[in-house]
């Protein structure tokens, strides 16, 4: 096992290293070449494990591709020209799969089965309004869990679909934020989180003969302890949950759903994210983000030993997953210049093989930017992680424009990955910070909770400060620093240009709240069993009218002096299109600088390739006006 796992990291330090360390011609390529990259997801193996199929994008839209296990061509099962499938796995005894897949963009995914050659599909979960999603296969892989909202379209109920019968039973009706997490071996239990606010969370499992629900984790108070789920044991008899008791870190520990009794299992100054057990229980497999990498360790259970791994490339390491008979484990590798491959490891053979190649032909690997994980000082005195993104064209003595690059959530985390949009900017001579303020995830929990309430205030601040500490860098020219991002960084977009209006020189803000007292009306249903969360997050639109209204950009939008281009999906369920319309219309009234584009046939952002390509082909247009043609 060892042997194998070295196999891994000497493939990717070979595919990234060897390929990065001669100093190629620099090269510029348009941005239909670096969003021809084939985004990968959602692997599952046929039932005899000759081959996986996959989620990919490489037709333009995401679509079912299968590949052999031994490695060969992908080719493509599915011809879907307008909707995305989302998730697709193989029926483990039969020759079927089963896959999501919703329509013009509104998230409202239902689940299909068809025939694992292709062909028509039928639909498992029919109803207009209906959203459905595959949570996990039997153990003996003649039924699924899965959770839709038929029943009340605010709650997600679990049902378990019978393929001999073809018929659905309910096992649970959700009664407010409980969110499923696992279904134990021996199918008697389920697993859920039940979510109070970001900060405070309990493990409850529930008997299905019984239909007893048992709190494990009860404590006093709120805003105090997060408790996730993770797995059962493979004997039904422990659940291994992940705690933040006594800690800013998330650890990972195990109940005895017997005695009641708890063992910590992994501890370290970064939060354990995940924890998983092969089909039979020979390996168990955790993974733990370290300022923004993904570490792996595997315990073999058998020999009672864990199995060493040398170090990986700094990037996401994520989807660990053994076939059912334990001869292969497939995994995803995704890093700055490396788009998200799929991995296979043939642990009888022992082989590493990489079965897809993401990244455009057209692209030299070496001359895309390596990120720099930096820590910037911020108006309070906190640091600011954050990652740096250098033009490899730059001569001595050039100062290039920049942009800061703001994430959506803010419950999310920035982590090493490869970004088309990113790395077209930077290939374009743009300077690109992206970091992590606060509010953000994986730097403890108290750096997580200094948003709340407070959204255009200090996280913005943070924000701001990064621009300050662009402009210690030589290269930089501070004149001309852009504010971007999406959902949240969307607002913080609009937030900076409103309330910040001398720092950016231009805005880009894709489907982003102009109006916070308008996006808490307008939740989605299923979204109401966490409203206490959003109002804890944002503001109680009863309590905080006021407040709400003081960090809407909507209301100052006369502030606003910079260009804005605003991105919208006609089809958002979460950031309703009003909120966009609202914005461009106050700024066309008072004569401001907008450009605005909206797509019919998308949701909450851009997911369609040619609608990328459109979309963000018009931003470079924007900046190459605003910012690369200004005067210095």
């Amino acid at each position: 096992m060892k042997k194998v796992l070295c196999l891994i990291s000497a493939g990717l330090l070979l595919l990234i290293g060897w390929q990065c360390s001669q100093t190629p011609k620099f090269k510029t390529y348009p941005l239909e070449t670096f969003f021809d990259y084939k985004s990968v997801s959602s692997a599952t193996f046929s039932p005899d494990e000759k081959t996986i199929a996959y989620i990919s994008n490489a037709s333009g839209v995401h679509n079912i591709w299968t590949v052999p296990t031994s490695g060969g061509t992908p080719k493509q099962l599915t011809n879907e020209t307008k909707n995305t499938i989302l998730f697709v796995t193989w029926c483990p005894n039969r020759d079927s799969m089963i896959y999501g897949q919703d329509e013009g963009g509104n998230e409202n995914f239902h689940i299909f089965i068809m025939p694992a050659k292709g062909g028509p599909a039928t639909d498992l979960t029919p109803g207009k309004e209906v959203r459905a999603q595959i949570l996990k296969w039997s153990k003996d892989g003649n039924s699924f869990l899965y959770m839709s909202n038929k029943r009340d379209p605010r709650l997600f109920d679990i049902y378990k679909f019978d393929l001999g019968t073809g018929q659905s039973e309910m096992l649970y009706q959700t009664q407010a934020s409980e969110s499923f997490a696992d279904w134990s071996d021996d199918e008697k239990k389920l697993a859920f989180s039940l979510f109070y606010v970001a900060t405070d969370m309990d493990v409850l499992v529930y008997d299905i003969e019984t239909q007893k629900m048992e709190n494990l984790t009860a404590h006093p108070g709120q805003g105090e302890i997060v408790n996730e789920p993770a797995t059962f044991s493979p004997d039904s008899k422990w659940l291994y949950f992940l705690n933040d008791k006594d800690s800013e870190f998330m650890k990972l520990k195990r109940i005895n759903l017997a005695t009641k009794a708890v063992e910590t299992v992994e501890e370290t100054n970064w939060d354990v994210i995940s924890a998983g057990f092969s089909f039979n229980g020979r390996y168990f497999v955790t993974g733990i983000n370290e300022d923004g990498s993904t570490k792996i360790k595997i315990t073999d259970l058998q020999q009672n030993k864990e199995v060493p791994l040398p170090q990986l490339p700094n990037g996401e390491i994520k989807g660990l997953e053994f076939s059912r008979s334990e001869r292969y484990l497939i995994y995803y590798f995704n890093g700055d210049r490396q788009p998200t491959n799929l991995y296979v490891v043939d642990l009888q053979n022992n082989k590493n093989l990489q079965l897809t190649n993401s990244l455009p032909e057209e692209i030299d690997q070496r001359i895309l930017s390596e990120s720099e994980l930096v820590r910037y000082p911020t108006f309070d005195g906190k640091q600011i992680p954050a990652y740096l993104y250098k033009p490899l064209d730059l001569k001595p003595g050039e100062k290039a424009p920049a942009i800061i690059e703001v994430h959506g959530g803010p419950m999310f985390q920035e982590t090493k990955r490869f970004g088309p949009l990113r790395q077209f900017l930077v290939n374009h001579g743009y300077v690109l910070l992206v970091p992590n303020v606060r509010g953000s995830t994986g730097y403890g929990k108290t750096y997580h909770i200094l948003d709340d309430h407070d959204w255009g205030g200090a996280p913005l601040q943070d924000v701001v400060w990064g621009k300050k500490y662009l402009a210690t860098l030589d290269y930089v020219d501070t004149s001309k620093v852009v504010i971007l991002g999406g959902s949240y960084g969307g607002y913080m977009t609009l937030a900076g240009l409103t309330f910040a209006p001398d720092v950016f020189a231009a805005g880009v803000d894709i489907c982003g709240p102009s109006n916070l007292q308008t996006l808490l009306a307008s939740v989605p249903p299923y979204w109401e069993p966490f409203i206490k969360y959003f109002h804890r997050e944002v503001g109680d639109p009863k309590k905080d009218q006021k407040f709400l209204k003081e960090r809407s950009p909507l209301f100052s939008a006369d502030r606003i002096q910079r260009p804005l281009f605003v991105i919208q999906g006609a089809n958002d369920p979460r950031v309703k299109q009003q909120e966009s319309d609202q914005i461009v219309d106050a700024l066309k009234k008072k004569g401001g600088v907008v450009e605005y584009m909206i797509f019919p046939d998308e949701g909450h952002g851009l997911r369609k390739k040619e609608n990328q390509i459109k979309a963000y082909n018009k931003v470079r247009e924007f900046l190459d006006q605003y910012i690369m043609n200004k005067a210095s």
